[in-house]
């Protein structure tokens, strides 16, 4: 999976990946859903605390806007977790680049930060990994959000 993934330097191939990988997954696998991403996005997932997150709850409802922490609805847990963690150097106020690749150009271009970041987030929202098929319907979601 290693060499496949060196090659994604771009959303679209990234999905090409994703693909691969959800086809290994499932062999019913039929493709990816705008649909299904958007509303993966949207879904709240409630935490071992109670409280409930979705991937809205940090990246905006609007995935091609940007965050701000301490003045949106980004909880403190998002930024300040794990705990054992946070310095002093984490007050500063803390900026969420759009999602969006259409919005933000340097989103889903990196494969390996693509991997990182939707490891920890998943781990994060959902308790566990995002599977193949997840990951790519939010980046088809994403991919096909209209320009502001």
């Amino acid at each position: 999976m290693l060499a496949t993934a060196a090659w994604a330097d771009s959303p679209q191939q990234l999905l090409e990946m994703y693909a691969e990988q959800a086809v290994a997954e499932d062999s019913a696998f039929e493709g990816f859903s705008a649909e299904r991403g958007r509303a993966f996005y949207q879904t709240k997932h409630t935490q071992s605390d109670g409280t409930e997150y979705s991937c809205a709850s940090c990246h905006h409802e609007d995935p091609r806007r940007e965050q701000f922490a301490h003045q949106d609805k980004i909880p403190c847990r998002a930024c300040h977790f794990p705990a054992e963690a946070y310095t002093e150097r984490h007050k500063i106020r803390r900026q969420l680049l759009p999602l969006s690749p259409l919005t933000n150009v340097a989103r889903f271009n990196d494969t390996q930060r693509a991997q990182t970041w939707f490891k920890r987030n998943c781990e994060f929202v959902l308790a566990r990994e995002c599977s193949a098929r997840e990951k790519g319907d939010v980046l088809t979601w994403l991919l096909s959000l209209p320009a502001e």
